[in-house]
Protein backbone atom coordinates (compact mmCIF):
# COMPACT_ATOMS: atom_id res chain seq x y z
CA UNK A 1 0.00 0.00 0.00
CA UNK A 2 2.80 2.42 0.89
CA UNK A 3 4.47 1.81 -2.49
CA UNK A 4 1.22 2.63 -4.27
CA UNK A 5 0.84 5.82 -2.26
CA UNK A 6 4.42 6.82 -3.06
CA UNK A 7 3.81 6.11 -6.76
CA UNK A 8 0.65 8.22 -6.76
CA UNK A 9 2.47 11.02 -5.01
CA UNK A 10 5.23 10.87 -7.62
CA UNK A 11 2.73 10.99 -10.49
CA UNK A 12 0.86 13.92 -8.94
CA UNK A 13 4.13 15.72 -8.30
CA UNK A 14 5.27 15.13 -11.86
CA UNK A 15 1.96 16.44 -13.19
CA UNK A 16 2.24 19.58 -11.07
CA UNK A 17 5.84 20.07 -12.22
CA UNK A 18 4.92 19.73 -15.91
CA UNK A 19 1.91 22.02 -15.61
CA UNK A 20 4.03 24.59 -13.78
CA UNK A 21 6.82 24.52 -16.38
CA UNK A 22 6.93 27.70 -18.40
CA UNK A 23 5.62 26.98 -21.90
CA UNK A 24 7.65 27.52 -25.03
CA UNK A 25 5.60 30.10 -26.86
CA UNK A 26 5.54 30.09 -30.67
CA UNK A 27 4.00 32.93 -32.67
CA UNK A 28 1.87 32.34 -35.77
CA UNK A 29 0.72 34.93 -38.30
CA UNK A 30 -1.74 33.93 -41.01
CA UNK A 31 -4.26 35.53 -43.33
CA UNK A 32 -7.26 33.63 -41.97
CA UNK A 33 -9.51 36.31 -43.45
CA UNK A 34 -9.28 37.36 -47.10
CA UNK A 35 -8.01 35.84 -50.36
CA UNK A 36 -5.31 33.68 -48.73
CA UNK A 37 -7.59 32.05 -46.16
CA UNK A 38 -8.07 28.86 -48.17
CA UNK A 39 -4.37 28.03 -47.80
CA UNK A 40 -3.39 29.87 -44.61
CA UNK A 41 -6.17 28.33 -42.51
CA UNK A 42 -5.17 24.72 -43.33
CA UNK A 43 -1.56 25.66 -42.55
CA UNK A 44 -2.65 26.96 -39.14
CA UNK A 45 -4.59 23.75 -38.51
CA UNK A 46 -1.49 21.74 -39.41
CA UNK A 47 0.53 23.76 -36.90
CA UNK A 48 -2.05 23.03 -34.19
CA UNK A 49 -1.92 19.32 -34.96
CA UNK A 50 1.87 19.36 -34.67
CA UNK A 51 1.69 21.17 -31.33
CA UNK A 52 -0.73 18.51 -30.08
CA UNK A 53 1.68 15.75 -31.11
CA UNK A 54 4.67 17.47 -29.53
CA UNK A 55 2.86 17.99 -26.23
CA UNK A 56 1.50 14.44 -26.21
CA UNK A 57 5.13 13.30 -26.41
CA UNK A 58 6.18 15.39 -23.41
CA UNK A 59 6.70 18.78 -25.03
CA UNK A 60 10.12 20.23 -25.78
CA UNK A 61 12.92 20.32 -23.23
CA UNK A 62 10.39 19.14 -20.66
CA UNK A 63 8.16 22.15 -21.35
CA UNK A 64 4.77 22.36 -23.05
CA UNK A 65 4.45 24.24 -26.33
CA UNK A 66 1.79 26.86 -27.02
CA UNK A 67 1.06 28.54 -30.34
CA UNK A 68 -0.36 32.07 -30.41
CA UNK A 69 -2.00 32.81 -33.78
CA UNK A 70 -3.01 36.24 -35.05
CA UNK A 71 -5.21 36.68 -38.12
CA UNK A 72 -3.66 39.57 -40.07
CA UNK A 73 -6.57 39.71 -42.55
CA UNK A 74 -4.44 40.21 -45.67
CA UNK A 75 -3.59 43.69 -44.43
CA UNK A 76 -0.10 45.18 -44.24
CA UNK A 77 -0.71 47.29 -41.15
CA UNK A 78 -2.23 44.28 -39.37
CA UNK A 79 0.81 42.21 -40.35
CA UNK A 80 3.31 44.70 -38.96
CA UNK A 81 1.30 45.11 -35.75
CA UNK A 82 0.91 41.36 -35.26
CA UNK A 83 4.58 40.49 -35.68
CA UNK A 84 5.56 43.37 -33.41
CA UNK A 85 3.11 42.21 -30.74
CA UNK A 86 4.33 38.61 -30.91
CA UNK A 87 7.94 39.70 -30.53
CA UNK A 88 7.62 42.47 -27.96
CA UNK A 89 4.60 41.46 -25.86
CA UNK A 90 4.11 37.72 -26.28
CA UNK A 91 7.88 37.07 -26.15
CA UNK A 92 7.70 34.20 -28.65
CA UNK A 93 10.84 32.19 -29.41
CA UNK A 94 10.03 31.90 -33.13
CA UNK A 95 7.31 32.84 -35.63
CA UNK A 96 5.66 30.65 -38.25
CA UNK A 97 3.78 32.47 -40.94
CA UNK A 98 2.00 32.74 -44.23
CA UNK A 99 1.76 30.80 -47.44
CA UNK A 100 2.34 33.79 -49.71
CA UNK A 101 5.51 35.69 -50.45
CA UNK A 102 4.17 39.23 -50.07
CA UNK A 103 3.18 38.77 -46.45
CA UNK A 104 6.47 37.13 -45.51
CA UNK A 105 8.32 40.02 -47.12
CA UNK A 106 6.19 42.35 -44.99
CA UNK A 107 6.39 40.56 -41.64
CA UNK A 108 9.56 38.48 -41.50
CA UNK A 109 12.05 41.40 -41.53
CA UNK A 110 10.54 42.68 -38.27
CA UNK A 111 11.09 39.31 -36.60
CA UNK A 112 14.63 39.06 -37.96
CA UNK A 113 15.41 42.57 -36.77
CA UNK A 114 14.55 41.41 -33.25
CA UNK A 115 16.55 38.20 -33.57
CA UNK A 116 13.48 35.95 -33.76
CA UNK A 117 13.59 33.07 -36.29
CA UNK A 118 10.80 33.14 -38.89
CA UNK A 119 9.72 30.00 -40.77
CA UNK A 120 7.23 30.18 -43.62
CA UNK A 121 5.22 27.02 -44.30
CA UNK A 122 4.31 27.87 -47.87
CA UNK A 123 5.68 31.16 -49.23
CA UNK A 124 7.76 29.89 -52.13
CA UNK A 125 9.86 32.73 -53.50
CA UNK A 126 13.42 31.36 -53.31
CA UNK A 127 14.86 34.81 -52.57
CA UNK A 128 12.88 35.22 -49.33
CA UNK A 129 15.88 34.23 -47.15
CA UNK A 130 18.24 36.83 -48.62
CA UNK A 131 15.58 39.54 -48.30
CA UNK A 132 14.13 38.71 -44.89
CA UNK A 133 16.29 36.11 -43.14
CA UNK A 134 13.32 33.71 -43.04
CA UNK A 135 13.48 29.95 -43.54
CA UNK A 136 11.29 28.02 -45.99
CA UNK A 137 9.62 24.72 -45.14
CA UNK A 138 8.59 24.48 -48.81
CA UNK A 139 10.41 24.25 -52.13
CA UNK A 140 11.15 27.40 -54.12
CA UNK A 141 9.12 28.75 -57.03
CA UNK A 142 12.00 28.07 -59.39
CA UNK A 143 11.71 24.37 -58.54
CA UNK A 144 7.95 24.09 -58.92
CA UNK A 145 7.92 26.13 -62.15
CA UNK A 146 10.66 23.94 -63.61
CA UNK A 147 8.75 20.80 -62.62
CA UNK A 148 5.61 21.95 -64.45
CA UNK A 149 7.62 22.97 -67.51
CA UNK A 150 9.35 19.60 -67.58
CA UNK A 151 6.09 17.65 -67.19
CA UNK A 152 4.28 19.69 -69.84
CA UNK A 153 7.13 19.49 -72.32
CA UNK A 154 8.36 15.93 -71.82
CA UNK A 155 5.20 14.08 -70.81
CA UNK A 156 2.39 16.05 -72.44
CA UNK A 157 4.41 16.97 -75.52
CA UNK A 158 3.42 20.64 -75.39
CA UNK A 159 5.63 23.20 -77.11
CA UNK A 160 3.95 26.64 -77.47
CA UNK A 161 2.84 28.39 -74.30
CA UNK A 162 0.99 31.58 -73.52
CA UNK A 163 1.75 32.95 -70.05
CA UNK A 164 -0.71 34.94 -67.93
CA UNK A 165 0.83 36.92 -65.08
CA UNK A 166 -0.79 38.61 -62.09
CA UNK A 167 1.44 41.69 -62.15
CA UNK A 168 0.21 42.83 -58.72
CA UNK A 169 1.49 39.71 -56.93
CA UNK A 170 5.20 39.12 -56.16
CA UNK A 171 4.73 35.37 -56.15
CA UNK A 172 2.98 35.30 -59.54
CA UNK A 173 5.56 37.51 -61.24
CA UNK A 174 8.39 35.34 -59.92
CA UNK A 175 6.93 31.92 -60.68
CA UNK A 176 6.05 33.05 -64.22
CA UNK A 177 9.62 34.20 -64.84
CA UNK A 178 10.96 30.86 -63.63
CA UNK A 179 8.47 28.92 -65.78
CA UNK A 180 9.41 30.87 -68.89
CA UNK A 181 13.11 30.31 -68.29
CA UNK A 182 12.67 26.56 -67.74
CA UNK A 183 10.30 26.28 -70.71
CA UNK A 184 12.78 27.94 -73.05
CA UNK A 185 15.62 25.86 -71.63
CA UNK A 186 13.72 22.71 -72.62
CA UNK A 187 13.13 24.05 -76.13
CA UNK A 188 9.60 25.39 -75.69
CA UNK A 189 8.37 28.69 -77.07
CA UNK A 190 6.69 31.43 -75.05
CA UNK A 191 4.39 32.80 -77.73
CA UNK A 192 3.15 35.79 -75.75
CA UNK A 193 2.53 37.15 -72.25
CA UNK A 194 -0.66 38.69 -70.91
CA UNK A 195 -1.21 40.54 -67.65
CA UNK A 196 -3.93 41.06 -65.06
CA UNK A 197 -4.16 42.16 -61.43
CA UNK A 198 -5.25 40.36 -58.27
CA UNK A 199 -8.35 42.51 -57.79
CA UNK A 200 -9.83 41.78 -61.23
CA UNK A 201 -13.02 39.77 -61.63
CA UNK A 202 -13.44 40.08 -65.40
CA UNK A 203 -10.80 38.31 -67.50
CA UNK A 204 -12.71 38.40 -70.79
CA UNK A 205 -10.15 40.51 -72.71
CA UNK A 206 -7.40 38.02 -71.89
CA UNK A 207 -9.67 35.09 -72.72
CA UNK A 208 -10.58 36.60 -76.09
CA UNK A 209 -6.92 37.06 -77.00
CA UNK A 210 -6.08 33.53 -75.93
CA UNK A 211 -8.92 32.10 -78.00
CA UNK A 212 -7.64 33.95 -81.07
CA UNK A 213 -4.21 32.37 -80.63
CA UNK A 214 -5.80 28.98 -79.97
CA UNK A 215 -7.96 29.12 -83.07
CA UNK A 216 -4.95 30.08 -85.17
CA UNK A 217 -3.02 27.10 -83.81
CA UNK A 218 -0.35 29.43 -82.39
CA UNK A 219 -0.43 28.11 -78.80
CA UNK A 220 -1.04 24.69 -77.29
CA UNK A 221 -1.21 25.56 -73.56
CA UNK A 222 -1.47 28.45 -71.12
CA UNK A 223 0.47 28.86 -67.87
CA UNK A 224 -1.53 31.08 -65.53
CA UNK A 225 0.07 32.33 -62.32
CA UNK A 226 -2.69 33.31 -59.89
CA UNK A 227 -3.58 33.31 -56.20
CA UNK A 228 -6.06 30.94 -54.51
CA UNK A 229 -8.86 33.50 -54.47
CA UNK A 230 -8.72 33.86 -58.27
CA UNK A 231 -7.96 30.46 -59.76
CA UNK A 232 -11.52 29.14 -59.80
CA UNK A 233 -12.93 32.24 -61.43
CA UNK A 234 -10.15 32.35 -64.02
CA UNK A 235 -10.56 28.69 -64.99
CA UNK A 236 -14.31 29.16 -65.29
CA UNK A 237 -14.05 32.21 -67.53
CA UNK A 238 -11.33 30.64 -69.70
CA UNK A 239 -13.50 27.60 -70.43
CA UNK A 240 -16.72 29.60 -70.82
CA UNK A 241 -14.85 31.71 -73.38
CA UNK A 242 -14.26 28.68 -75.58
CA UNK A 243 -10.61 28.05 -74.72
CA UNK A 244 -9.91 24.31 -74.56
CA UNK A 245 -6.13 24.44 -74.14
CA UNK A 246 -4.47 22.76 -71.16
CA UNK A 247 -4.37 25.15 -68.18
CA UNK A 248 -1.13 24.86 -66.22
CA UNK A 249 -0.68 26.39 -62.77
CA UNK A 250 1.24 26.48 -59.51
CA UNK A 251 0.54 25.74 -55.87
CA UNK A 252 -1.92 28.63 -55.61
CA UNK A 253 -4.32 26.25 -57.37
CA UNK A 254 -4.12 23.80 -54.47
CA UNK A 255 -7.29 25.12 -52.85
CA UNK A 256 -10.86 23.80 -52.54
CA UNK A 257 -11.91 27.05 -54.21
CA UNK A 258 -10.74 25.75 -57.61
CA UNK A 259 -13.44 23.06 -58.02
CA UNK A 260 -15.93 24.92 -55.83
CA UNK A 261 -15.91 28.08 -57.96
CA UNK A 262 -15.10 26.65 -61.38
CA UNK A 263 -17.25 23.52 -61.10
CA UNK A 264 -16.96 21.37 -64.22
CA UNK A 265 -14.69 23.98 -65.77
CA UNK A 266 -11.96 22.97 -63.34
CA UNK A 267 -11.76 19.53 -64.93
CA UNK A 268 -8.37 18.84 -66.48
CA UNK A 269 -6.58 21.78 -64.86
CA UNK A 270 -3.01 20.81 -63.94
CA UNK A 271 -0.91 22.35 -61.18
CA UNK A 272 2.15 21.79 -59.03
CA UNK A 273 2.03 21.44 -55.27
CA UNK A 274 3.96 20.20 -52.26
CA UNK A 275 2.61 16.73 -51.62
CA UNK A 276 -0.14 14.44 -52.82
CA UNK A 277 -2.42 13.72 -49.89
CA UNK A 278 -3.50 10.55 -51.70
CA UNK A 279 0.04 9.22 -51.53
CA UNK A 280 0.34 5.72 -50.02
CA UNK A 281 3.34 6.96 -48.04
CA UNK A 282 2.62 5.91 -44.41
CA UNK A 283 3.74 9.30 -43.06
CA UNK A 284 1.28 11.10 -45.34
CA UNK A 285 -1.58 8.77 -44.47
CA UNK A 286 -0.83 9.03 -40.75
CA UNK A 287 -1.02 12.81 -41.07
CA UNK A 288 -4.28 12.67 -43.04
CA UNK A 289 -5.86 10.37 -40.44
CA UNK A 290 -4.75 12.53 -37.49
CA UNK A 291 -5.91 15.73 -39.19
CA UNK A 292 -9.28 14.20 -40.06
CA UNK A 293 -9.76 13.00 -36.49
CA UNK A 294 -8.95 16.41 -34.99
CA UNK A 295 -10.81 18.67 -37.41
CA UNK A 296 -13.55 16.39 -38.75
CA UNK A 297 -12.43 16.69 -42.36
CA UNK A 298 -9.57 15.61 -44.57
CA UNK A 299 -6.75 18.13 -45.05
CA UNK A 300 -8.01 20.72 -47.49
CA UNK A 301 -4.72 20.88 -49.37
CA UNK A 302 -0.95 20.44 -49.09
CA UNK A 303 -0.63 23.65 -47.06
CA UNK A 304 -2.04 21.78 -44.06
CA UNK A 305 0.93 19.42 -44.28
CA UNK A 306 3.32 22.34 -44.74
CA UNK A 307 2.04 23.95 -41.55
CA UNK A 308 2.59 20.68 -39.72
CA UNK A 309 6.10 20.31 -41.14
CA UNK A 310 7.04 23.89 -40.29
CA UNK A 311 6.17 23.35 -36.62
CA UNK A 312 7.99 20.02 -36.57
CA UNK A 313 11.07 21.64 -38.13
CA UNK A 314 11.06 24.20 -35.34
CA UNK A 315 10.79 21.40 -32.77
CA UNK A 316 13.66 19.55 -34.44
CA UNK A 317 15.85 22.66 -34.30
CA UNK A 318 15.11 23.12 -30.58
CA UNK A 319 15.90 19.47 -29.89
CA UNK A 320 19.16 19.65 -31.86
CA UNK A 321 20.55 22.54 -29.82
CA UNK A 322 18.66 21.64 -26.63
CA UNK A 323 17.63 25.25 -26.25
CA UNK A 324 14.62 27.46 -26.91
CA UNK A 325 16.73 30.58 -27.13
CA UNK A 326 15.99 32.27 -30.48
CA UNK A 327 19.68 32.56 -31.41
CA UNK A 328 20.21 28.88 -30.69
CA UNK A 329 17.10 27.93 -32.67
CA UNK A 330 18.55 29.68 -35.71
CA UNK A 331 21.67 27.53 -35.36
CA UNK A 332 19.54 24.42 -34.93
CA UNK A 333 17.64 25.07 -38.15
CA UNK A 334 20.90 25.28 -40.07
CA UNK A 335 21.83 21.80 -38.82
CA UNK A 336 18.66 20.03 -39.98
CA UNK A 337 19.43 17.21 -42.37
CA UNK A 338 17.21 14.48 -43.85
CA UNK A 339 14.25 15.44 -41.70
CA UNK A 340 11.30 13.13 -42.56
CA UNK A 341 8.50 15.63 -43.20
CA UNK A 342 5.02 14.89 -44.47
CA UNK A 343 5.86 16.94 -47.57
CA UNK A 344 9.14 15.13 -48.14
CA UNK A 345 12.65 14.80 -46.76
CA UNK A 346 13.96 18.19 -45.69
CA UNK A 347 17.58 19.29 -45.49
CA UNK A 348 19.14 22.73 -45.51
CA UNK A 349 22.38 22.59 -47.48
CA UNK A 350 25.12 24.81 -46.09
CA UNK A 351 24.42 28.46 -46.76
CA UNK A 352 20.79 28.09 -47.84
CA UNK A 353 17.42 28.30 -46.12
CA UNK A 354 15.44 26.72 -48.98
CA UNK A 355 15.12 22.92 -48.92
CA UNK A 356 15.46 20.83 -52.07
CA UNK A 357 12.28 18.75 -52.39
CA UNK A 358 10.27 16.87 -54.99
CA UNK A 359 7.28 18.57 -56.63
CA UNK A 360 3.90 16.87 -57.05
CA UNK A 361 1.95 17.42 -60.28
CA UNK A 362 -1.82 17.13 -59.81
CA UNK A 363 -4.86 17.26 -62.08
CA UNK A 364 -8.53 17.95 -61.34
CA UNK A 365 -10.69 14.92 -62.20
CA UNK A 366 -14.26 14.48 -61.03
CA UNK A 367 -13.91 17.53 -58.84
CA UNK A 368 -11.02 15.92 -56.94
CA UNK A 369 -7.26 16.42 -57.06
CA UNK A 370 -5.47 13.40 -58.52
CA UNK A 371 -1.73 12.78 -58.63
CA UNK A 372 0.05 12.54 -61.98
CA UNK A 373 3.71 12.58 -60.97
CA UNK A 374 6.35 13.54 -58.41
CA UNK A 375 9.26 15.35 -60.06
CA UNK A 376 12.69 16.55 -59.08
CA UNK A 377 13.37 18.71 -62.14
CA UNK A 378 16.62 18.20 -64.01
CA UNK A 379 17.05 21.94 -64.58
CA UNK A 380 16.16 24.61 -62.01
CA UNK A 381 16.42 28.34 -62.87
CA UNK A 382 18.71 30.43 -60.72
CA UNK A 383 16.82 32.24 -57.89
CA UNK A 384 18.30 35.56 -59.07
CA UNK A 385 16.33 35.30 -62.30
CA UNK A 386 13.26 36.78 -60.62
CA UNK A 387 13.03 39.97 -58.59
Amino acid sequence: MRSIVRLLAFVVGLTVFCSAAEPIKVGVVMGLTGPWASIDEPAWKGIQLAVDKINASGGLLGRPVTAVCIDTKADEAETVAAVTRLVEQEKVVAILGYCDTHWVLTGAPIATEHGIPFITPGATHPRIPERTGAWLACFGDNTQAAAMAEYAYKVLGLRKAAVWIDSACDFCVAVSAYFEDAWKHLGGEVVYEDFFETSWTDFSPLVARLKTYQDAGSVDCVYISAIPGNVGLIAKQVREGGVLLPILGEDGYDTPLLPQVAGVYAEGVLFTTHVSLDSPNPKVQEFVAAYTKKFGCRPENAFAALGYDAMMLLAEAINIVKSANPKDIEKGLSQIKDFPGVTGTISYPAGTKVPAKAVSVLIVLGGKFRTLAAIVPEYVPAPELAK
